[in-house]
């Protein structure tokens, strides 16, 4: 063994043999990182859970990936029906991605079955991931103390806290299983790599090419069955998936995703092609500042470190390049489900990168060579607790909140149970989770696709400003379900439930009691537009900063109406440009948002007198890579100038507007 670790690479030291005679000297680390681990596993299996609880997961992807491990259990494999195509819903997750270990969850819902299993087994697997990290940094390093840094650092990356907070994704689980296939690299036992080299390829088929690029690290090694075995199956997993498994269950004849790459060219090969043909294409898409932020998203958590390790991040290329060359902005936005397969190349980067810094200062015989690890591991965890702070959603994080039902959700809880779990169901995005383990359910507006029985039952809670669906859509497909055979069975608080063949039409007054709070937790202003008073506000969020991770700002009004509102009267709202300064004058560059739940169900026109209303905006999203402040103002059409309130927040160029929060932007 040690004459492997003398031909190793100079990148890649070896492990001290030195024993640590104490007890707490050789098992205090294992003991640490396992403490570490099972916080981080324990905390966010709550706050997944916690943010379920409170409707706050989606359909896309916790509601599709809970009915298809469902229906696997009871006989109908990965079958899902939430994702509409046209005229038709698709009926297997085969059709958009190749996820076999799906059916791995399926016994662990004999013990809970619900989403909330999915939930808390990806938070424990992910967590997990620290031991294989602390592995390879102690082998990497020959230190045990010093290897701690690599899975803390691991643990407090915000792309990993925000992706367990973003529904379950089976790719999430390939952070923890490349992290072992690399351990089991590095330490050249074949077998172990094998194993997680194929559980992290069945989490979703891209994985494969990242898996077939570590199979080239095998030349390294001089183990050329090991290459060439890894590459063929790599890639083999990747293109049989994409040209034959996904087409063959999906009715378009291909995966929906590469239309993300369609400006280089029709279908993989015209991919592969189009970037081959059009490098300056390409290379400008990949030095442009949405791709550098994204790489520096990645690398700063490690405190740029993992750049010394090169050799190692480069084994993750195929997830830069599907990431990067996207036209999907959240794919290259360094958080969500996208970066799983990044981040252990970015640790393992580290650790080898730190280790091989420390082995050329020994071989130059620079004379701080003894701090040189000590050094860049405190890099590498400074940088990790303030990115942890700045952008992470631990306790550690600047504006952390953990998710708490109230009543409103207690009374969805309630009214959802008394859907029969045999009923066909249509939902809306925020529901379909709650109400996804049955054969069939579909996300509004879809009721009765061509492949599919007609929905016996739609749910929808008009509180919500919801989106991919916009609210004014969901109203839109409930009058008309009003009008072709279904009627009110609930109506309360904003929570509506529809039944086919119920014989109410109209909406109980109990059902607009969202619009009318309770209390008066705001923020005065007292600016009116004749008979239209704006008697408070309240922005989210409310410390009035948001960044990349939490990058959506929504404002929440309260009026009064002192005489019958004209028809035309409208509301809307603004948001400026960033800058950085004095307050912008208006301009075309100002975005604009005139819908609100409370409008679509709840005219102008029918707001009663002297009663304060309330409204709450669709998110606005700030210009991404802009650093400063955005302004967001208020305008209402219809009524004239504003009264009242502070002059000094009058919008310069649109004496229509009233500015009632700055929001402070960060990069």
């Amino acid at each position: 063994m040690r004459a492997a670790r003398t031909s190793s690479p100079l990148w890649l030291p070896a492990e001290s043999d030195l024993p640590e005679r104490s007890p707490v000297l050789r098992y205090g680390p294992w003991f640490l990182v396992g403490a570490m681990s099972v916080a981080f596993s324990t905390l966010f299996s709550w706050l997944s859970v916690q943010r379920h609880e409170t409707y706050q997961s989606h359909a896309f992807d916790l509601g599709n990936m809970d009915q298809a491990v469902w229906n696997t259990l009871h006989g109908h494999f990965l079958w899902f029906t939430d994702m509409a195509v046209g005229q038709q819903v698709l009926t297997s997750r085969f059709a958009i991605h190749v996820e076999p270990i799906l059916a791995l969850f399926a016994p662990l819902y004999l013990l809970h079955s619900g989403p909330e299993t999915l939930l808390v087994a990806q938070a424990w697997v992910v967590g997990l991931g620290a031991i294989p990290c602390y592995l390879l940094a102690r082998f990497a390093l020959g230190r045990h103390w010093l290897a701690l840094v690599f899975p803390a650092a691991y643990l407090l990356h915000p792309s990993l806290q925000h992706m367990l907070l973003d529904d379950f994704h089976a790719v999430a689980l390939s952070a923890c299983f490349l992290l072992w296939a690399l351990y089991f690299y590095f330490t050249d036992r074949m077998p172990g790599f094998a194993i997680f080299a194929v559980l992290a390829a069945s989490t979703k088929e891209d994985v494969g090419l990242v898996v077939a690029l570590i199979g080239i690290a095998w030349l390294i090694r001089r183990r050329l069955y090991a290459a060439f075995m890894t590459v063929v199956c790599g890639v083999g997993w990747f293109l049989i998936s994409v040209l034959l498994i996904i087409p063959g269950f999906n009715p378009a004849g291909g995966s929906p995703y590469l239309g993300r790459y369609s400006y280089l060219g029709h279908g993989l090969s015209g991919i592969l092609l189009g970037g081959i043909r059009h490098p300056r294409v390409v290379g400008h898409l990949l030095t442009s500042i949405p791709r550098v932020t994204y790489l520096n998203t990645l690398l700063h958590p490690a405190g740029l470190v993992p750049l010394l390790g090169l050799p190692v991040l480069l084994l993750a290329l195929p997830a830069f390049a599907i990431n990067m060359l996207s036209s999907d902005p959240t794919m290259y936005s360094g958080f969500y489900q996208y970066s799983a397969e990044v981040i252990p190349f970015v640790m393992a980067a580290a650790a080898v990168g730190t280790a091989a810094v420390t082995r050329a200062g020994e071989i130059w015989r620079t004379p701080a060579r003894r701090l040189l690890p000590i050094v860049l591991s405190v890099l590498v965890l400074v940088a990790a607790l303030v990115d942890t702070h700045r952008t992470g959603f631990s306790p550690l994080a600047r504006g952390y909140l953990v998710p708490s039902p109230g009543p409103h959700q207690r009374l969805e809880d309630s009214v959802l149970t008394r859907i029969p779990g045999s009923a066909v169901v249509a939902a809306a995005d925020e529901i379909v989770s709650h109400l996804s383990e049955r054969k069939w359910v579909y996300m509004l507006p879809t009721t009765h696709p061509r492949n599919g029985p007609q929905a016996q039952y739609l749910v929808l809670d008009a509180t919500v400003p919801s989106l991919p669906v916009r609210p004014a859509t969901l109203h839109a497909a409930a009058l008309k379900a009003l009008r072709q055979g279904y009627g009110v069975q609930q109506a309360e608080d904003g929570l509506l439930v529809l039944r086919k063949g119920a014989s109410r039409k109209s909406l109980p007054p109990g059902f607009f009691s969202f619009v009318f709070p309770q209390g008066h937790n705001w923020t005065p202003l007292g600016a009116h537009w004749g008979p239209l008073q704006l008697v408070g506000f309240v922005v989210h969020p409310r410390i009035l900063e948001v960044n990349p991770a939490r990058p959506d700002i929504a404002l929440e009004t309260y009026w009064q109406v002192s005489h019958k509102l004209p028809r035309g009267t409208a509301i809307a709202l603004y948001m400026s440009p960033v800058y950085q300064g004095r307050h912008p004058a208006f301009s075309s560059r100002w975005a604009v948002e005139r819908e609100s739940p409370t409008w679509d169900w709840f005219p102008l026109t029918s707001w009663p007198l002297h009663r304060t209303v309330r409204a709450i905006s669709l998110p606005l999203l700030p210009q991404r890579y802009h650093a400063g402040k955005v302004d967001i103002a208020i305008g209402v059409s219809g009524l004239g100038r504003p009264g009242g309130g502070d002059t000094r927040g009058r919008v310069r160029g649109a004496p229509a507007l009233v500015r009632v929060a700055t929001v402070q932007v960060d990069t």
